[in-house]
């Protein structure tokens, strides 16, 4: 992996649990983040073999996230003590999650610090979207648009679950929670569609997406960095706070106050996180996803670019 903050993953590579071999590939180490899966992609055949592989990545120096089984089957608890000891474990991607004491009850088998990545696919966890954002132990939301789809008997485009991914991003911001982790595109071969599918997931406040392949990387983590005609506008809004003494200021024909301006730190610390070459450091920029709410910091240290 990139050494990118769980808070900040844009990129989440489901692997299937039984494929050991995929582990540790030179594509894999693109994503933010490596989720091992448990659930719907480990043939049911191979339930030990693979809760056996992903403990021996975890205990041998590998680190990832763990998609268990749903806290509603009889297999989530023996993958959670199976994974749980692992020094490696960097969270816990919890399917079909529909209440707020599903989360509580999968955190207190966790050691402190592995926190979950709830994922909403059903009409019950969209509705209990704010809840379960709430939670103690609840990171980020993920959107199993795939399985909710599949409940509605929804066939349609990305209009058909607008309101679903709405609610997840509302109840994100209401929790003081990074924007929500998007389902995966099915067809890893139509980088087209992947990229319609990125823009509509960046327009609603998604910061990251479920990737089913490695080829699908690239194209997602550069949708969810900052656009570079964005990074410019926020360099010329840097440059001229430089230059002016007052907390209203003139860029591009506009007059900016200190919402856009902190919006402009924003952008370019975002940017320094994804490509260091960006980096070049000074004040201190409150990160708007960041309210002080359980492990998520207050501020980061400033980005703020040289002339």
């Amino acid at each position: 992996m990139k050494g990118i903050s769980r808070v900040d993953a844009r990129t989440w590579l489901l692997v299937p649990g039984d494929r050991p071999d995929q582990f540790s590939t030179p594509e894999v180490c693109e994503a933010d983040a490596l989720v091992l899966d448990l659930a719907n992609n480990a043939a049911p055949e191979n339930v030990e073999l693979a809760r056996h592989a992903v403990a021996r990545h975890l205990a041998g120096g590998g680190n990832a996230w763990v998609r268990v089984n749903g806290s509603d089957t009889d297999l989530c608890s023996g993958d959670l003590r199976a994974v749980v000891a692992g020094p490696g474990l960097r969270g816990v991607v919890l399917p079909r999650t529909e209440s707020a004491d599903q989360v509580r009850a999968v955190k207190a088998q966790l050691r402190a610090g592995v926190m979950i990545v709830a994922m909403l696919e059903t009409a019950a966890g969209i509705e209990n979207a704010d809840g379960i954002a709430a939670a103690h132990g609840t990171l980020r939301l993920a959107f199993g648009s795939p399985g909710l789809g599949r409940e509605l008997g929804i066939a349609g485009g990305t209009a058909a679950l607008l309101y679903a991914r709405s609610r997840l991003v509302m109840a994100s911001c209401a929790a003081g929670l990074p924007g929500p982790i998007d389902g995966p595109s099915l067809d890893f071969d139509d980088i087209v569609g992947l990229g319609e599918d990125l823009r509509h997931s960046v327009g609603l406040g998604f910061t990251g997406k479920l990737c089913l392949h490695s080829r699908q990387l690239r194209t997602t983590n550069s949708a969810f960095a900052p656009a570079p005609s964005k990074l410019a506008w926020a360099r010329r809004v840097l440059a001229a706070t430089r230059a002016s003494p007052t907390s209203v200021i003139r860029v591009d024909g506009e007059m900016l106050d200190w919402q856009h301006i902190d919006d402009a730190r924003h952008t370019v610390v975002r940017a320094a996180l994804f490509d260091p070459a960006e980096a070049r450091l000074r004040e201190t920029v409150v990160h708007p996803f960041r309210n002080g709410r359980r492990d998520a910091p207050t501020a980061r240290p400033s980005r703020r670019l040289d002339s």
